[in-house]
């Protein structure tokens, strides 16, 4: 274990228990899609440690230069009815290369302001986990914990 890993296990980690939106941004190798997998693998409810006793139910969207809203509100639907049928489970939306998605001419990540922002009355909101090899537009991080890793 190095510490990039160890500090984006638990940035994750806190985020998604608590449900807060976070952006991990960094160069390929700085260890963020091994530290989702790793809380994939470990959050599973009765079969994980016991002081992890949680279920999380990741939902991936891949991000391309041909992203379009319409599939990122896809997601967050199947996500949000999920959520609703297995309320004690936390639902990620893990948003997977988000860097590439910014960059399509459909500009996809519009639709992201209103999602990161749930209902107020919400008692299970969706968790959002954004991984991305650069940094993003800091108008669409300003909604949630952003990690800059610095190069490897």
């Amino acid at each position: 274990l190095n510490g990039a890993l160890l500090e984006n296990v638990f940035v994750l980690l806190v985020c998604i228990l608590n449900r807060m939106p976070v952006f991990l941004v960094g160069k390929p190798g700085c260890s963020k899609s091994l530290a989702m997998q790793l809380i994939r693998s470990n959050l599973r409810g009765d079969t994980s440690n016991p002081f992890y006793r949680q279920t999380v139910n990741v939902i991936a969207f891949q991000g391309s230069e041909s992203s379009t809203s319409d599939g990122i509100l896809v997601v967050f639907r199947k996500a949000r009815e999920y959520q609703e049928k297995n309320p004690d489970v936390i639902v990620v939306v893990l948003l997977d290369e988000v860097g590439l998605a910014e960059v399509s001419q459909h500009n996809p990540l519009k639709v992201l302001h209103s999602l990161m922002e749930p209902p107020v009355a919400d008692p299970n909101p969706i968790a959002i986990v954004g991984l991305s090899n650069w940094a993003l537009d800091p108008a669409k991080m300003n909604r949630a914990v952003h990690v800059s890793r610095p190069d490897p």
